[in-house]
């Protein structure tokens, strides 16, 4: 019988590793013996594992182990099955025990299986006491036989049918069904994270029957989750209290959970985050109790790495089934795209239960917050809180910060005189009874606690010191070379700059000419631009135009422009002096021009690898909505979330302003100029943004709706560039300018 180490040797010398880790992205080889390849949680290029040893490690995640975690924690395997596995890859056999506890956990996920199997077909539309009961509750017959539920009518024939099927009785016991009577007749599978069968759950459909649920013996809720072989794979998932919600909105293609109950256990946590989950969307009822269980699991979620929503539902609808049954799945999906992030969500309900006209209310308010903010670990779910909390107190930031720091003070006081209270008794203790070194190790230990008190992430006095040396690192805002911009609203650094416009109304041309005008005004800085819509030569075409101020090539046929430029350097000054300087700063490395179609969260390793090699200026994204990522949901506006938190986390980590255009849907036209609701379509991309730009150039809307083209239209038209949103003060501002279209030239023009 081979052990875990034969098993290992056996399958590094067939080069196993390669096959195991196949399906990761980035791959490529070093000489440290080692392949270096993109984490699958992450998305951060700093995954590796040994050539030579069953080892593996994210640098990033900090995970890492032998082949067998990474089967359970990455796969979802059972350590029996992942063992089962490898030894079967190698061709040998395993210790009989060991062989004997994955049989039996197969064994149980069959029988259950099998029996759901025959529920299944007993749920049927004639004399079904299971089937009435949804249909008077709402639910359609497709609804009922996609949702695979079962119904549970006579014990005694189940028995007969499984015994049939090759079990035994002791099997049959073993499985835990037969606690489940037929007074909880509408039966249902509970899974584990590999996707099997670990137990079976009944729902009573008589009121007078108690309790609703009886579950097979054995069973531990904690350890799986109802509907999770549907959400595998998939970065955000909607968690609802209820099984039935979970089943009917998976069926209704919407990724759902339901954890059995308002609590999330440790082991949920871990089989989402292994799953690849990053956002859950908490959706669970809107009484009372559900609002205390969304916080508290909220407060739990703080241990993980996954990010919360909170989905309000409206105004008399308890759940998302009662919502989906009324047929209004539109108006779910609606409260989905509007979720509040957790943070936002917390501040504002800290906020509401105590009394802040008041004192005292609002010093219990103030500490609450200092405690719930003390264990935040996102530098942008602290800023989200904050300024939500902010909101919610109407404190100005200054007295927010101090106050909080007041609050944080006294509490650390509080519980450092706690930790000394309680354990010096035991050390003087120690020190009379002449245990010297022992006491003196247990008061260093006890140091340690009380300093740790004092690590509560909240804001501390910022010191003449502390303002020297960030005016050393950190970068202003930065100037937009348009006077009127700059008097009004400065390209914030670390944070979002949104350029949003309708097809074909400029927003690419005034992406093109702030960068050149940053260009110019920041000689020492790099500057990105990353194309989604446009190749590199169609750009720079476009951008040697803008800087000779004449028109090189009409013809939209950008790939002759080279020949062009060949044949007509030296007759044209303006011409040789734009490519003179377009040599100038392309060579030096002052700007990158890019046309790769980079998935969002490679994207992020890019502009990570960027960064390290100089001061970054600015990054320029032409646009959000063709940016793909590493998997599509069936919802675009979870993609678009995903992609505005990732550029937003890129652009605070890195202190570096990111401007990101964003089309405007043509169904918000009619002549209406943009407003900040047309971005709503995209997530919480308003939300994440500092700065949110909109040009409306009407010339060529009202040409676009009699869909006449651009024909008839002056070289020089009017656009409106207009501040939606700007966190710096000075929105609703806006400035009429000169869109010359040949030359691709913004140029301020006179109110």
């Amino acid at each position: 019988m081979a052990d875990i180490q034969e098993i290992y040797s056996i399958l590094l010398a067939r080069g196993y590793q390669d096959q195991l880790f196949s399906d990761l992205p980035g791959q490529r080889r070093k000489e440290s013996r080692e392949t270096k390849a993109v984490c699958p949680v992450c998305n951060k290029d700093n995954f590796s594992y040994s050539r030579d040893k069953p080892l593996w490690r994210c640098w990033s995640c900090g995970d890492g182990g032998d082949w067998i975690s990474y089967l359970e924690q990455r796969k979802g395997y059972t350590f029996q099955r992942a063992l089962a596995d490898l030894a079967e890859k190698a061709g040998v056999e395993i210790s009989p025990h060991i062989q004997e506890g994955y049989k039996a956990y197969v064994r149980k996920a069959d029988i259950l299986e099998e029996a759901q199997a025959y529920f299944s077909k007993t749920l049927d539309q004639t004399g079904s006491q299971v089937f009435d009961y949804l249909t008077n509750r709402g639910y359609s017959a497709e609804e009922i036989y996609g949702m695979e539920l079962g119904e549970h009518k006579d014990r005694k024939a189940l028995q007969d049918h499984l015994k049939k099927a090759g079990y035994t009785d002791q099997e049959i016991r073993d499985s835990g069904l037969l606690t489940i009577g037929e007074d909880w007749p509408l039966t249902l599978l509970w899974k584990d994270q590999a996707g099997r069968a670990i137990g079976m759950a009944g729902r009573a459909i008589s009121p007078e029957v108690e309790p609703k649920y009886k579950y097979s013996a054995g069973l531990q809720k904690d350890k799986g989750l109802v509907g999770f072989s549907s959400v595998r794979g998939s970065p955000e998932v909607i968690v609802v209290e209820g099984v039935l919600d979970a089943l009917l909105l998976n069926y209704k293609g919407l990724k759902s959970v339901s954890l059995g109950g308002t609590n999330i256990s440790v082991d949920q946590l871990k089989a989402l985050e292994t799953a690849g989950t990053k956002e859950l969307l908490l959706a669970l009822d809107m009484d009372q109790p559900g609002q205390k269980a969304t916080e508290k699991m909220i407060r739990d979620l703080k241990t993980s790495s996954l990010r919360a929503y909170v989905v309000s539902l409206p105004t008399g609808y308890k759940d998302p089934d009662e919502l989906i049954r009324a047929r209004r799945v539109e108006v779910f999906q609606e409260a989905l795209e509007t979720a509040e992030r957790s943070s936002s969500w917390m501040a504002k309900r800290i906020a509401s239960r105590h009394d802040t006209e008041t004192a005292r209310g609002m010093d219990q308010a103030l500490e609450e917050a200092g405690d719930y903010l003390s264990d935040i670990k996102d530098s942008l779910e602290t800023k989200d809180f904050m300024a939500s909390l902010q909101q919610a107190t109407g404190l100005s930031r200054e007295d927010l910060d101090s106050r909080l720091l007041e609050v944080s003070r006294t509490a650390s006081a509080r519980r450092a005189q706690s930790i000394l209270e309680n354990n010096l008794r035991d050390i003087q203790q120690k020190a009379s009874q002449g245990d010297i070194p022992g006491a003196e190790a247990d008061l260093s230990r006890l140091l340690d606690q009380v300093r740790l008190t004092r690590g509560v992430r909240l804001p501390e006095p910022y010191l003449m010191e502390d303002l020297t040396g960030d005016l050393n690192t950190t970068s202003p805002a930065l100037l937009s070379g348009y006077s009127w911009l700059d008097k009004t609203a400065k390209i914030p650094v670390g944070a979002l700059t949104i350029i949003g416009g309708r097809p074909g109304h400029g927003k690419t041309t005034l992406q093109l000419n702030l960068l050149i005008r940053m260009l110019r005004a920041y000689p020492d800085k790099r500057f990105y631009l990353f194309s989604y819509e446009e190749a590199k030569k169609a750009l720079a075409t476009k951008i040697i135009m803008i800087l000779a101020g004449v028109e090189i090539q009409r013809d939209t046929n950008y790939g002759a422009y080279i020949h062009y430029l060949k044949e007509k350097r030296g007759t044209n000054k303006k011409i040789d002096l734009a490519i003179q300087e377009y040599e100038e700063i392309t060579s030096a490395g002052r700007l990158l021009v890019s046309d790769d179609m980079y998935r969002a969260e490679d994207l992020t390793v890019v502009l990570e690898t960027l960064g390290r090699q100089g001061e970054t200026g600015a990054v320029f994204i032409d646009y959000l909505q063709k940016i793909p990522v590493q998997r599509p949901q069936s919802q675009r506006y979870m993609d678009i979330k995903l992609i505005s938190e990732l550029m937003l986390r890129q652009a605070v980590s890195q202190d570096i302003p990111i401007i990101l255009g964003a089309q405007l849907s043509r169904a918000s036209g009619g002549g209406a100029e943009p407003t900040l609701a047309d971005l709503r379509e995209g997530g919480d991309i308003e939300q994440d943004a500092n700065l949110v730009l909109s040009l409306y150039t009407q010339a060529i809307d009202e040409l676009q709706e009699k869909a006449s083209g651009q024909r008839g239209i002056p070289a020089t038209v009017e656009t409106k560039v207009s501040v939606l949103k700007n966190r710096a003060g000075g929105a609703g501002l806006y400035q009429k300018m000169n869109f010359n279209m040949p030359i691709y030239t913004i140029t301020e023009k006179e109110i």
